[in-house]
């Protein structure tokens, strides 16, 4: 059960039910595409409005930082999921709502403007689920690791403290550095 559950379970089982849901779609009204295509794309953007601008900053500034940590990393998986979902589904729908052949689509559907967008939120969505989640937050947990070990406070609302402790090494470095460029 937990590969369903992980990252990379999820993202295949939503790229599966996207591939079959042209199959679906094409019996379903127009008008039910129509609310399926609006209603992906409105939950994805709210999902990122609400984790970048009222959740994520209310825990960053009132939890301790590992503890900040910890929540992001059960949550972030389930967010890029959520987001690779709604994905798939608006570029399943949109290839409804403009009667574009699935084995045509990529071709087809990179031709305008929103196609575009769409497959860029799918491939972002992915990668973030695939590689940048699973990575950052294996070094997250290296650095709070680090910070442990050296006897650094976990404070609220502050970057690392290893940033600026005396005992830090090069390596401490590398590994900040790879985070906030991962981050």
């Amino acid at each position: 059960m937990d590969f369903l559950t992980s990252n990379g379970g999820i993202v295949l089982l939503s790229s599966a039910a996207a591939g079959l849901s042209p199959t679906v779609l094409k019996y379903a009204p127009v008008e039910a595409s129509k609310f399926l295509n609006i209603a992906s794309i409105s939950i994805s953007f709210g999902t990122h409005i609400w984790v970048g601008s009222v959740a994520g900053l209310t825990m960053f500034r009132t939890l301790r930082r590992r503890t900040f940590g910890k929540v992001q990393s059960r949550l972030f998986p389930k967010y890029a999921t959520l987001n690779t979902c709604c994905s798939l589904l608006a570029i399943a729908t949109y290839l409804h709502l403009n009667d574009i052949n699935p084995a045509e689509a990529f071709s087809s559907i990179c031709n305008k403007p929103t196609g575009t967008a769409l497959v860029a939120c799918v491939l972002s969505n992915v990668i973030n689920s695939l590689y940048f989640i699973p990575e950052t937050t294996k070094l997250m947990f290296d650095i709070h690791a680090r910070e442990a070990k050296l006897g650094l406070e976990d404070e609220v609302g502050v970057s690392s403290p290893l940033k600026r402790a005396e005992n830090a090494t090069d390596e401490d470095r590398k590994v900040l550095k790879k985070f906030n460029i991962n981050h």
